[in-house]
């Protein structure tokens, strides 16, 4: 199994599993053989919840709300909660290394229209994301995870 040098510049990311009717929003683009979930880099002035809401806006015209919650009990005079993502991953990226926020949402908005990053976008079924081999193992073990976590979604 081929390794990466993690201790290249950490940057930060949020990816989007995007879910309505049971199914994965993915989008196919020219960087990669696999569909990939709606993301990037989070700008030095928005918080990680934040960044994939306008990332989500910019790739696919859709306007989300992000189903983790902040955890309240934690608020302090000081502290304030924010919500915590569905999980994160470690990704190499170019000359540098990505810490990756993964978040859950569900669409309120918007009608979709992808960007020129993606040459299609797609919603995947539990069966679709099953069956593609372009549907890489990490997405394809969370994307059924979080199915199976929202099954009124």
């Amino acid at each position: 199994m081929e390794t990466y040098d993690f201790s290249r510049a950490t940057h930060y990311a949020v990816s989007i599993f995007l879910i309505d009717k049971q199914r994965i929003l993915l989008l196919k683009q020219t960087r990669s053989p696999y569909w990939l979930l709606p993301s990037g880099h989070v700008e030095d002035t928005e918080l990680p919840h934040e960044a994939a809401v306008r990332e989500m806006l910019e790739e696919t015209k859709l306007n989300i709300e992000i189903l983790e919650n902040p955890d309240e009990k934690s608020r302090t005079k000081i502290a304030t909660p924010l919500p915590n993502p569905h999980h994160t991953l470690m990704l190499p990226c170019r000359d540098k290394r990505d810490y990756n926020m993964v978040f859950t949402a569900k669409v309120i908005g918007g009608k979709l229209k992808i960007d020129s990053e993606s040459q299609e976008a797609k919603w995947f079924s539990k069966e679709e994301i099953i069956n593609n081999p372009q549907v890489g193992p990490n997405t394809r073990h969370h994307a059924l995870k979080i199915l199976e976590e929202n099954p009124s979604l």
